[in-house]
């Protein structure tokens, strides 16, 4: 089974200063969000939903790794922050049943 990640918003001010939200949605509706924070002293990432009422049950930790990992995943040397993958690429991740 498998989530479309949109980007709903993004502030990344350096390296080691940003923060950017994103979508997890299913079918074309939007059933959580992600909230993910840094600066020099820590990294933060918020899972905003009910993951075991979602389309496709998954632990919040998995929710939260794997959009990371895709985004990083379709990251090339044209894209200078791990965002810039939506201007050019549909972002996915697949849970599997």
């Amino acid at each position: 089974m498998t989530y479309e990640i949109t980007l709903l918003s993004t502030d990344i001010r350096d390296v080691m200063d940003g923060e950017f939200r994103l979508g997890l949605n299913y079918e074309g509706t939007q059933h959580a969000e992600l909230e993910y924070h840094w600066d020099a002293t820590q990294f933060t990432a918020v899972f905003h939903g009910h993951a075991p009422s979602l389309p496709v049950p998954a632990h919040p930790s998995t929710l939260i790794q794997r959009p990371i990992a895709a985004m990083l995943a379709l990251k090339t040397e044209n894209h200078a922050l791990p965002t810039d993958v939506f201007k050019d690429h549909s972002v996915t991740i697949d849970l599997g049943v």
